[in-house]
């Protein structure tokens, strides 16, 4: 995947030269959709053909309206916006995928683009940023700012790190506790486990880093992105 922001290779839109754009709108909010709608109104070279309140929604009219991208929320109900995307890779819709949410949690992230979508924006894009995302992606290729561009780059930074040191995703949670400063007892009441399971994890994790207490342990995660 190509991390640069914005777009890369995009040709945009340029009057009558290229067909109008066909969306259809995804999100169980109906003052998001009309917010989206408003914003695009006065763009001639893109038309809302349908608002869908939710993934099972959504589905059914993409077969019936031939949508040219399908601008979705991950939050909805029915089908979430991931799992949308599985069942459109499954079925073999041809729609593209734009992800307008206000999840910025890496694994959204990283799980929509796995899943097929070619960009992925934050609710509060403004009009430029959402017609350039548009035109990016019905042109075929992705879209990326620069905000979620840093969110991939860290988190495939992180994984590779938690590879190397062979954590677990049990470990990886201590961790992510250890760095925000909980004691024993308060990691045990967070992830519903004992203080001794909680002991024992931080010991492997102190042996697999070699390092020798928990302030060094803190500092290497943070300097091998071990942390999200």
């Amino acid at each position: 995947m190509n991390l640069s922001p914005n777009h890369i290779g995009a040709n945009g839109l340029s009057g009558s030269q290229k067909d109008t754009i066909r969306l259809l709108i995804a999100d169980d909010h109906l003052v998001a959709r009309e917010g989206i709608v408003y914003l695009l109104s006065g763009s001639p070279g893109v038309e809302v053909v349908g608002e869908a309140n939710n993934g099972r929604e959504a589905i059914s009219m993409i077969e019936n309206l031939k949508p040219d991208i399908l601008v979705c929320d991950i939050s909805m109900p029915d089908f979430s916006g991931i799992e949308l995307l599985k069942k459109l890779e499954d079925s073999g819709q041809n729609v593209k995928v734009l992800i307008l949410s206000m999840h910025k949690d890496p694994e959204y992230i990283m799980k929509s683009f796995e899943y097929g979508a070619l960009g992925y924006l934050p609710k509060n894009a403004d009009e430029g940023e959402l017609i350039k995302a548009i035109e990016t992606i019905h042109s075929g290729d992705r879209y990326l700012t620069q905000e979620v561009s840093n969110v991939l780059a860290q988190s495939m930074l992180a994984s590779k790190s938690t590879v190397k040191y062979n954590l677990t995703s049990r470990e990886k949670e201590i961790i992510n506790n250890l760095v925000k400063g909980l004691s024993n007892k308060q990691i045990a009441a967070e992830l519903f486990i004992s203080i001794r399971t909680v002991d024992t994890h931080r010991t492997n994790i102190m042996k697999k880093l070699k390092v020798k207490n928990v302030a060094s342990l803190v500092k290497l995660a943070l300097n091998e992105n071990l942390c999200d």
